[in-house]
This record gives C-alpha cells, structure tokens and sequence, in this order.
C-alpha cells in the first residue's frame, strides 16, 4: 500500500487533542487526591491541638477543685479562694484568685500550685513575679490561651443571704490557633462547699 492511498478508511492511532484531553483528566485527578492528602493533614494536627487543649481545660478544672480543699498562706484560702479575681467578698475584701480574661497558659503552675493565677497566667514576654513568691519563668505554651469563669450558684432551699454560697459553677475555655482560625474547647462543672 501507498502511503498517500486515498481509499484508507481512517487514520489510526492517537491525536494530540486525545492526548491533551487525556492529561488535562489526569491533572484533574491529582490535583484532587492532593487537595484530599492537604485537608487531611490539616485536620489531623487540629484533632491534635483539640486534644491538648481539652487536657489543658480539664486539668484547670482539677487544680480549681484542689485549690478548694487546700490552704496556702497568702495565695490560697479554701473555699473563699475560688472565684474570678474581684469576686468573693468577704469583710469589704475580695477573695477570688483566678484572673479574668484570656490568660497565656504557662508549662509550669507558680508557686501556689493552682492553674490560671497570678504567678502562671502573665504576659508572655515577661517572668510572672508576684510579692512574697519566686518568679515563674517557665516559658508559655505556643498557641493556646485559657479563660476562667467561676459564677455563683444560688442554693433554692439555702437562698444568699443569710445563707452562704455553697455551690459555684467553673467554667474554663482553653482557645487555639489552627491555620490562622482560633477554636475554642470548654469545660464547664459545679463545685460544692460541702
């Protein structure tokens, strides 16, 4: 057969347009299973960090229930202690040691022993010092900051006043920072002077 025989019946093989288009799908699927590994790497390191911050919200809770039970001269006072700095009052004199607002949480507790006071929640550039302690110079955890709120609770068949409060409600929020999105993990508990 003569290569320029005008009676073929057609031309075999592949055009570069079937090539093209076959390339362009291919591109299509790979830069699909891509995007699938990304998003999936990304979600594992935030199920990472959500887990550290809901260890680091319920570890506040605990040091917030130990600090009920303890007294420490100058830091802790028991019961009265547990409440939001400016709350507690107690003879013209406000009791509550945890700080208000977003605090940076630090690797170590301060002196007193008790998550989200004075001598662990300060600036982060900065050594906590409070009078009467040594410093905490423990450097402060990347990325997560906590908020506590403590609120008082009203006993129905003990009504305040005349009655004390016996029953607070803690609430701690631990945020952090994923792909530039802060998300938040709370905790929330009652406590009891009993």
């Amino acid at each position: 057969m003569n290569r320029f025989d005008k009676n073929r019946k057609g031309e075999e093989g592949f055009s570069y347009i079937d090539v093209m288009i076959a390339i362009v799908i291919m591109l299509v699927g790979v830069l699909a299973l891509a995007s699938a590994l990304t998003a999936n790497l990304i979600r594992s390191y935030e199920t990472d960090k959500k887990i550290i911050a809901k260890q680091y919200a319920l570890s506040t809770i605990e040091s917030i229930i130990s600090a009920k039970d303890i007294a420490r001269t100058d830091a802790v006072e028991g019961w009265e202690s547990v409440g939001n700095v400016g709350n507690n009052i107690v003879d013209g004199t406000a009791q509550g040691i945890f700080l208000n607002g977003w605090t940076p949480i630090r690797e170590e507790l301060g002196w007193d022993g008790v998550a989200g006071t004075a001598d662990d929640g300060c600036p982060e550039a900065t050594a906590c010092n409070v009078a009467g302690r040594p410093p905490n110079n423990s450097p402060v955890v990347p990325g997560f900051e906590r908020r506590i709120v403590i609120t008082d609770v009203q006993d129905a068949e003990r009504p305040t006043p005349p009655n004390p409060i016996t029953r607070r409600r803690i609430d701690v929020t631990v945020r952090y920072n994923v792909s530039g999105i802060y998300r938040n993990e709370s905790v929330a508990t009652l406590v009891t002077n009993y």
